[in-house]
C-alpha cells in the first residue's frame, strides 16, 4: 500500500520543524510527515558540544524581537532555557588600518577614525539628499553611497552586509535584504529624519531592523531543533532524501531516493531553493528555473578556543567585522564566550570566525590547516592570542547563505505564480523573504496559513 499523509514537509531544518510543530498545535492528530535527508534534525541549525565548547554549525542565535519565535520556543517548553547576550555584546568593532575600532553612536561617531574628515562631512549631508522615487531595484551599496557617501558605504555598510549575508553589497537588493532601510527613505525621505522619528516612537530600536537582543541556549541553537524534532516524534523520518514531486489528481506524490512513493494532499518544501529546484524540475520547469536563479555564498565557520591566559585582549565586546577594502579575508569574528559565557569551559574563550562569502568564493578550497593559518595570521594578532589555538572545529557550507540579488523581486513573483499554479504546494525557508531564524519561523507561519 502507498503511504499517505495530509501534509508532507520536505526538509527538517528550522522552517520545516516549525511548520510541523505549528500543524500539531492546531490539530494534535494531524496527518503529517517531515522528510529529512540527514541523520539529525536542524539543517545548518545544529550544534556540536566538544570538550566543553558549544559550536553552532550555522546561526548562533535569534533576535528576541519576533513574538512568533518566542511563542514557538515557549510551546516547546524551552522558555526558561533561553539565554540572552551578555552586556559585552553592546561593544562592536570594525577592523581598519590594522586595528579594531569601536563603533560608537552619534554624536561620538563624528569623532571616530572609522571615517575620514571628508567622509564624516559627507555623512552629515544625508538629510539634504533627495529621496529616490523611481521604484527601480537598487543595490545596498548604491543606496548607501547615494545617501551617506562612498567611503561610508565601503567602510561601514559593505562589512555589515558581508558579515550578515556573506554577500557583496554591490550585488544584493536593498529592498529584500534590508526592507526597513528602504522604508525609512520611502516614508521619511531621509535616514536622519527617520531616526529622529524612531527615537520618539521606539527608543532604542535599531536603524537597520526592528532590533532586539541576540538570544540562544546554553548548548546552542541545536537545543531548539532537537526539541522541535522530539515533539514531532516519529513524524520525522531521517535519512530520507526526496528525488521529485509529481501531481496526483488534486494532490501530490513524493518520490524518495530509496524508491518510496508517498501521497499527500499538501507538500511544503522547506529545503534550500536549489534542492527545491531539483525536486520540482520534472513537475514545473518554470518554477524550478526561478528557484535556480537564487545563488548561495560559501561560508567557512571556525570555532576556535583558547585557554584564557593565552589571549591578552580583554574581549569586552561582541566581536568585529572586516571591510572588504582592508586587505583581510576574514569576514568577521564573534567573541562567543563574551556574548554567551556558558558556551566555553571555565578558564577558556571561544571565537566564532567566518571566511568566504560572495566576494571570496574559493575559500573552501583551503584545507583545515590553511584556514587555521589564516586565523593565526589575521585574527590572532588582533585579539593578542598566541599562535596555535587549543581547540578548533570547522564547519564548511558550500552553499551557505542565500543571496537576494537585484532580480529577487522578480524571482519572488515567479515563485508566487508557481504556488498559485500548483495548489497545495508551498515553498518555505530562508531563501525567499529573510535569512534569519526569525524569518524562518515567519515563513513557517506563512506555510501553515496557506494550508488552512
Amino acid at each position: 500500500m502507498t503511504e499517505s499523509h495530509q501534509t508532507i514537509i520536505i526538509g527538517g531544518g528550522i522552517t520545516g520543524l516549525c511548520t510541523g510543530n505549528l500543524l500539531l498545535q492546531h490539530d494534535a492528530d494531524a496527518s503529517l510527515m517531515v522528510l529529512e535527508s540527514a541523520s539529525e534534525p536542524g539543517g545548518t541549525a545544529r550544534t556540536d558540544g566538544t570538550e566543553g565548547f558549544t559550536c553552532d554549525w550555522g546561526p548562533n542565535g535569534f533576535l528576541d524581537r519576533e513574538p512568533l519565535t518566542l511563542d514557538w520556543v515557549r510551546s516547546l517548553g524551552l522558555g526558561d532555557a533561553i539565554i540572552r547576550a551578555n552586556e559585552a555584546a553592546a561593544h562592536r568593532f570594525i577592523y581598519k588600518a590594522g586595528e579594531l575600532i569601536e563603533i560608537v553612536p552619534p554624536p561620538g561617531f563624528l569623532k571616530s577614525p572609522l571615517l575620514s574628515v571628508l567622509g564624516r562631512a559627507r555623512l552629515l549631508c544625508e538629510p539634504f539628499v533627495p529621496a529616490k522615487r523611481n521604484g527601480e531595484a537598487e543595490s545596498i551599496w548604491s543606496f548607501a553611497a547615494r545617501r551617506i557617501g562612498t567611503e561610508a558605504a565601503d567602510t561601514l555598510v559593505s562589512c555589515m552586509v558581508s558579515g550578515i549575508h556573506g554577500g557583496d553589497a554591490k550585488q544584493l537588493s536593498l529592498e529584500h535584504c534590508f526592507p526597513r532601510m528602504a522604508a525609512m527613505e520611502r516614508e521619511h525621505g531621509s535616514l536622519f529624519k527617520a531616526l529622529r522619528a524612531q527615537r520618539k516612537s521606539s527608543p532604542g530600536a535599531s536603524p537597520m531592523g526592528p532590533g532586539g537582543t541576540l538570544t540562544s541556549f546554553p548548548r546552542g541553537m541545536g537545543t531548539l531543533t532537537r526539541r522541535a524534532a522530539e515533539v514531532l516524534g516519529d513524524r520525522v523520518r531521517f535519512n530520507t532524501a526526496v528525488r521529485g514531486v509529481e501531481r496526483n489528481g488534486a494532490g501530490y506524490v513524493v518520490n524518495t531516493e530509496s524508491g518510496e512513493k508517498l501521497e499527500a494532499e499538501h507538500v511544503v518544501i522547506a529545503a534550500p531553493s536549489y534542492v527545491a529546484a531539483s525536486i520540482l524540475k520534472e513537475m514545473d520547469d518554470a518554477l524550478a528555473a526561478a528557484l535556480d536563479e537564487i545563488n548561495y555564498a560559501p561560508i567557512a565557520v571556525l570555532s576556535v578556543g583558547y585557554k584564557r591566559d593565552r589571549v591578552r585582549h580583554d574581549l569586552n565586546g561582541f566581536g568585529f567585522l572586516a571591510p572588504r577594502n582592508q586587505g583581510l579575508r576574514v569576514l568577521g569574528s564573534i567573541w562567543t564566550s563574551s556574548v554567551f559565557p556558558d558556551q566555553a569551559p571555565e578558564g577558556h574563550v571561544l571565537f566564532r570566525t567566518m571566511y568566504g562569502g560572495a566576494t571570496d568564493s574559493t575559500v573552501l578550497e583551503l584545507s583545515d590547516d590553511g584556514l587555521i593559518d589564516l586565523f593565526n595570521k589575521e585574527v590572532a594578532p588582533l585579539v593578542q592570542a598566541d599562535q596555535g589555538p587549543d581547540f578548533v572545529r570547522i564547519f564548511r557550507h558550500q552553499r551557505g547563505i542565500p543571496q537576494y540579488g537585484l532580480r529577487h523581486g522578480a524571482i519572488l513573483e515567479a515563485l508566487d505564480a508557481g504556488e498559485n499554479r500548483n495548489h497545495g504546494l508551498i515553498l518555505a525557508g530562508n531563501a525567499y523573504r529573510g535569512i534569519g531564524v526569525n524569518d524562518c519561523v515567519v515563513s513557517a507561519h506563512r506555510a501553515v496559513n496557506l494550508l488552512r
